[in-house]
């Protein structure tokens, strides 16, 4: 299925061409995928355009208050989870992402291979940090890949 990006920075109107894109497209069936961050946790509902409920119940909103706030968000998540829901809209529907999460949308529309977190090597490194401090991870960095640091 083909998906259209509406893609930009913050407060430059995504949502609302978004909205006036579906009802010009009408009676096609069009259906909006969230693809900023913010709007993907509940209760983020100042600062991030999110649509108000009356306009999700006229046009099919998707990825919109998904996950807790104290969920740590990834870019496999948010791909994964996206992708399903557009592999079960109906066939002839046309897919709208919008937002301005760049990596997101990426791994959405294009082929990205993420690799997988490790939660180990993760503690591991958390670890590292309180007792080194950033200053000592990153002398690490700075040794192991001086072009990364």
């Amino acid at each position: 299925m083909h998906v259209l990006a509406l893609v930009g920075p913050t407060a430059v109107g995504k949502s609302g061409t978004a909205l006036a894109l579906a009802n010009l497209l009408a009676p096609a069936a069009v259906e909006i995928i969230n693809a900023d961050a913010m709007q993907m946790y509940r209760g983020m509902d100042v600062g991030t355009a999110k649509a108000p409920e009356e306009i999700r119940s006229l046009i099919p909103h998707h990825m919109l208050d998904v996950w807790p706030i104290t969920h740590r968000a990834s870019v496999v998540d948010f791909r994964d989870a996206a992708r399903a829901v557009i592999n079960g809209m109906p066939a002839g529907s046309l897919p709208i992402a919008v937002g301005g999460s760049g990596l997101y949308l990426q791994a959405l529309l294009d082929d990205l291979q993420v690799p997988a977190t490790d939660p180990a090597v993760r503690a591991r490194y958390e670890a590292l940090l309180q007792q080194e401090g950033a200053a000592g991870l990153h002398a690490r960095l700075r040794q192991a890949d001086p072009a990364a640091a």
